[in-house]
């Protein structure tokens, strides 16, 4: 039996299985998704002894490694074989190092890329020029298309900070409400981020129908040939 076949038939029984959660939450629904969580974790685990511990842990040790070297695959080792104590006991204080050192590297590494690819970029992409270029010529839109896009990018990103402002007027019966000058600026900012957030739910809309096309295209190219014949 060619392999072509057999994952076409895997592909069909694994996509019905995924569509069948339409009418309600099944063995079949949950089956699919087993199986996807398991091949995921079963693929992490390869790519983390092919890339992390043989290479990294292993053959290093092997290769005569140099004394500075020899220090940082110690502390490494030592990491390992602590964090392996939490497979003895969950509850192992010495297991909880090398938990607390993957977390605090893992948010430090979140928070940096944030900060050095989203924040900092977008900080500086809100420093627009809200002027007329000239470079238009005598076209009025064209003139104008620069300072009214600055404008509402301007607009949109201060309106969406003061959104998130979180200062606010007590009133009577203990509600909080923001100031009056506030308040206005902050719908405008509301507007902006329902509009962001229909934008990128109708990204995602779009991106699951041309996969859900794409799959639905891939059945027909299989099962087409014995309907028509």
């Amino acid at each position: 039996m060619p392999l072509d076949f057999i994952g076409a038939v895997l592909g069909l029984t694994l996509t019905v299985a995924i569509l069948s959660y339409v009418i309600g939450d099944n063995p079949l629904y949950r089956l699919a998704v087993h199986l996807f969580i398991g091949v995921a974790a079963g693929y992490a685990v390869v790519v983390a002894l092919v890339n992390v511990i043989v290479p990294q842990l292993i053959l290093v040790l092997l290769s005569g490694p140099a004394l500075d070297e020899l220090i940082i695959l110690g502390l490494s080792w030592l990491l390992v074989l602590l964090l392996l104590l939490k497979l003895v006991n969950t509850q192992s204080a010495p297991g909880r190092l090398p938990v607390a050192y993957l977390v605090g590297l893992g948010a430090a590494v979140a928070v940096g890329g944030a900060v050095t690819g989203t924040l900092f970029p977008q900080t500086a992409a809100a420093f627009v020029n809200v002027l007329p270029s000239g470079s238009a010529g005598g076209d009025l839109l064209g003139l104008l298309e620069q300072p009214v896009s600055a404008l509402i990018l301007l607009v949109g990103t201060l309106s969406t900070l003061v959104f998130f402002w979180y200062g606010g007027r007590s009133l009577a019966g203990g509600q909080v409400d923001r100031p009056l000058l506030v308040k206005p600026v902050a719908r405008v900012g509301q507007i902006f981020i329902g509009t962001a957030l229909g934008v990128l739910y109708a990204g995602v809309l779009a991106a699951s129908l041309a996969y859900l096309a794409e799959r639905l295209g891939a059945l027909w190219q299989f099962i087409g040939p014995f309907v028509g014949g």
